[in-house]
C-alpha cells in the first residue's frame, strides 16, 4: 500500500483549548505529527462528497482505510480523507469548528464537551472491547515483580495518553474493584507508542498501551496486569465516532451516508482481520511477524447508550467534570 503524507489542518479556540486535556480518549496509538493520508482509494461510482475524519497512528486506522479501499465509502458517495494526529485531543479544535467532519474519540471526549457548552455529537459506534483477549487495551510493565494486578498500581507512576481520558477513569476503577487506593496512582502523559523506551528506561513503572505496541512490549520479555477497559466495564463502547454541529447541521444528507458508510465498512473490517493485519506492516511499521499473530478489537456500528452512561458516571465519581453529562443529549439523532 503506497501512502502520501501531507501537512493537515491546524484550527485552535480558546473553549477547544480547555479541552485538549482531558478530550484523548485512544486507547490503540501513540503520538504524531498530524497528517492525512491519500491514495489507494477505488473509484467512485458515482459523485462523491468529501469527508475528513481524524484518528492517530494505530490499528484504529485499519478499518477506515480498508472501507476506503475496499470502494465502501465512495459507494456511499463520501470520498473519505484520514487525518492522522496525537489523539483526539489534537482534532478536537478542528471538528468543533467544522474545519473537520469527524473524528474517533472515547465517550470522555464528547461527553465533556457538552459539559462545557460546546457541540459535539457521538454519530456512530466504532470498536467494542474485544473479550478474547487482554492486549486490546491495557497496562504494561517490564518485569516489575512487585506489580502483578490492578491494586500494584496504587502508588506507582503510571502513564496514560492523556489526562482525565478512558485511561485516567479506567485504571483507577480496576484498581478500586481490585482494591487498591487510585488516589494515590501518579498519572504522567505519554503516547502509547512511548511506553516501551519510558518503561525500559524505568521512567515509569507501568504504562497504559495498546495494539500494536501491547504485543511487541509482551514479545520483549513484558507482562499485562492490568486490562481496565474489561475490568471497569468501559469495553461496550469504547471507541465512538464524533461529529461537530456545524458538520451535523450543513451537512446532514453527508453525516446520514458517512454512518451508513460505518454500517457497511466496520462488520466487513471486523470480518477481514487477515486484510488488516496484511496492512500493518506498511500503515505502522509493525514487524509482520508481530502483525500476523494480532487480534484486534471488535469493529461495530452499534452503540450501547447504557455502557455511555457508565462513562459519565465514572467520569463524576473521578471529578473528571463538575457536572454529569447528559447521554441523551450527546447522541446524534438523525
Amino acid at each position: 500500500m503506497r501512502r502520501s503524507w501531507i501537512q493537515a489542518l491546524a484550527v485552535a479556540g480558546a473553549a477547544m483549548l480547555g479541552l485538549t486535556a482531558c478530550a484523548s480518549g485512544s486507547v490503540s496509538g501513540g503520538a504524531a505529527a498530524p497528517t492525512s493520508t491519500t491514495g489507494g482509494t477505488a473509484a467512485a461510482s458515482g459523485p462523491t462528497e468529501k469527508v475528513t475524519v481524524g484518528l492517530w497512528p494505530s490499528s484504529a486506522v485499519a478499518a477506515f482505510e480498508l472501507g476506503k479501499q475496499e470502494g465502501i465509502f465512495a459507494k456511499h458517495g463520501i470520498d473519505l480523507e484520514i487525518v492522522l494526529g496525537a489523539g483526539s485531543a489534537a482534532h478536537l479544535p478542528a471538528v468543533s469548528s467544522g474545519a473537520m467532519d469527524f473524528m474517533v474519540a472515547s465517550p470522555i471526549t464528547p461527553l465533556t464537551a457538552t459539559t462545557r457548552g460546546l457541540d459535539l455529537k457521538i454519530v456512530s459506534g466504532y470498536a467494542r472491547n474485544n473479550p478474547d483477549v487482554a492486549d486490546d487495551s491495557t497496562v504494561v510493565v517490564a518485569k516489575d515483580p512487585a506489580i502483578q494486578r490492578p491494586a500494584d498500581l496504587a502508588g506507582k507512576r503510571v502513564s496514560i495518553n492523556a489526562l482525565g481520558s478512558i485511561g485516567e477513569i479506567g485504571i483507577k476503577e480496576a484498581v478500586e474493584k481490585d482494591g487498591g487506593d487510585p488516589n494515590t496512582i501518579e498519572f504522567v502523559q505519554l503516547g502509547l507508542n512511548e511506553v516501551a523506551a519510558q518503561l525500559d528506561g524505568n521512567q515509569i513503572d507501568a504504562g497504559m498501551t495498546g495494539t500494536p505496541f501491547t504485543q511487541a512490549i509482551v514479545a520483549g520479555g513484558g507482562r499485562v496486569v492490568s486490562d481496565f477497559i474489561k475490568e471497569a466495564d468501559l469495553g461496550k463502547t469504547e471507541l465512538v465516532v464524533v461529529g461537530g454541529g456545524k458538520t451535523l447541521n450543513d451537512r446532514p444528507e453527508v453525516t446520514k451516508n458517512f454512518v451508513a458508510a460505518l454500517q457497511e465498512a466496520l462488520p466487513y473490517a471486523d470480518a477481514n482481520q487477515d486484510k488488516i493485519r496484511a496492512m500493518l506492516p506498511d500503515m505502522l511499521g509493525t514487524k509482520p511477524e508481530i502483525a500476523e499473530k494480532m487480534v484486534f478489537m471488535q469493529w461495530s456500528a452499534d452503540l450501547d447508550e447504557a455502557n455511555i452512561q457508565r462513562f459519565a458516571d465514572l467520569m463524576v465519581k473521578f471529578k473528571i467534570v463538575d457536572s454529569e453529562p447528559e447521554v441523551a443529549k450527546t447522541i446524534w439523532k438523525p
